[in-house]
């Protein structure tokens, strides 16, 4: 396929803002027409400042660098450091193609607390030692290879969440080759995701509190579910929420109640007590003052075609 048969829109390539984060790192991704397949041509020696992808798409070839010569052959990957001397012989007879992109990286002032500080200095140290590495593992290069593709796709066409998209795969492709450069070491470079800490769970945990709601809940048990104080824990509906420990429970009866309604032929008493209502004259008023009909009224309207919930207060 030639170069031309891959466009499907024009793309300023080096005018795209790429920008990868990993933690403390920032990655400039730098493109140009070679990120789609080119001609593999004899060049003069040359290095760039950025670490340089090459992802052979088809034929064979040489690469010759500072002090070696590497063999190039379909599908395989080749990562050439920053300031790395490198030129490019074709195969007389299958020369092939080539697609290439490029890019640096800096360390940044602000700090991401989510972001484990292991992983980013091992990103940093694979990329700050390298000079050359070929990665050799099919499966990931099949994966590159995939990745590149989609990225490429992405930037032609552009929908929605285009952009956020392309930075992902851009970022998969970094990480796979940190994996390959690491793969001889990559015991020695484990450690724990990091875990979320109390605070960060008090959404869930509300949440499957609120699931019970059958149950007898009060605020207090809670507050033994959360680990803080009942002034802390209504401070903490509010906040989140925006309602009241009483409300949030009541809204969540009316809203399992009504499913009950609309897909069961449980009578109202019934629903009544599966929601957590001893009284079902009490659940009756609850309803109607929360979305402006009886269960009756509600569940009638349903029967007949007419979603009721679009009326909820």
């Amino acid at each position: 396929m030639t170069n031309s048969q891959y466009r499907s829109v024009p793309v300023a390539w080096g005018q795209l803002n790429i920008k990868v984060r990993f933690g403390p790192l920032l990655f400039d991704i730098l493109l140009d027409n070679n990120i789609y397949p080119m001609t593999i041509v004899r060049n003069k020696k040359h290095n760039h400042a950025a670490i340089e992808l090459q992802f052979i798409d088809s034929g064979i070839g040489t690469l010759v660098l500072e002090d070696r010569e590497q063999h190039l052959e379909t599908g395989s990957i080749h990562i050439i450091g920053q300031h790395i001397f490198h030129s490019f012989e074709p195969d007389p007879v299958l020369p092939g193609e080539r697609s290439t992109f490029r890019f640096t990286f800096q360390d940044v002032l602000s700090a991401d607390p989510g972001f484990p500080k292991e992983e980013g200095e091992q990103i940093k140290a694979a990329l700050s030692r390298l000079t050359y590495c070929q990665l050799t593992d099919p499966i990931r290069n099949r994966t590159m290879f995939r990745l590149l593709a989609e990225a490429r796709t992405e930037m032609e066409n552009p929908a929605v969440g285009a952009y956020t998209k392309v930075l992902s795969l851009f970022a998969q492709m970094i990480v796979e080759l940190v994996r390959g450069i690491q793969t001889e070491h990559a015991a020695d470079l484990a450690y724990a995701i990091p875990r979320k800490d109390k605070y960060d769970q008090w959404s869930y945990l509300i949440d499957s509190f609120f699931s019970n709601c059958h149950k007898d809940l009060t605020l207090e048990m809670l507050a033994d579910t959360l680990n803080l104080s009942t002034k802390q824990t209504h401070r903490l509906l509010k906040k989140h929420f925006n309602t009241s420990f009483k409300h949030k429970l009541m809204h969540t009866r009316v809203e399992v109640a009504k499913d009950l309604l609309r897909t069961s032929s449980l009578s109202i008493e019934r629903i009544a007590g599966d929601v957590g209502y001893s009284s079902t004259q009490y659940f009756c008023h609850l309803f109607q003052q929360k979305t402006g009909m009886t269960p009756s009224e509600y569940r009638c309207m349903e029967r007949m075609g007419h979603p009721a919930a679009s009326i909820n207060n």
